[in-house]
């Protein structure tokens, strides 16, 4: 069962952190929104923090945006976070 959840990022952050609130994500990442770095970075933290593989997550929309959309394609995700919305 595939899942999208919203999320904001936050580029250049001087410390890095996923905060999750109402539902949605605050992602914030110290790499800059050059080349696609920041959103590399972003999936490494949000794979990283619900325990699962990189390849299970990718940029649904909002690539090149604050505001994406991600979707997690792994099984039993879902139930490791409350509070989230489909």
């Amino acid at each position: 069962m595939d899942f999208k959840v919203e999320l904001k990022v936050i580029p250049n952050a001087k410390k890095e952190s996923i905060e999750i609130k109402e539902g949605r994500i605050y992602c914030k990442v110290n790499a800059p929104p050059e080349n696609g770095r920041a959103n590399k970075r972003v999936i490494e933290m949000i794979s990283d923090f619900l325990k699962c593989k990189r390849k299970d997550i990718e940029i649904f929309s909002g690539e090149k945006k604050k505001n994406k959309i991600l979707l997690i394609k792994s099984e039993n995700i879902f139930k490791k976070i409350k509070g989230w919305e489909q």
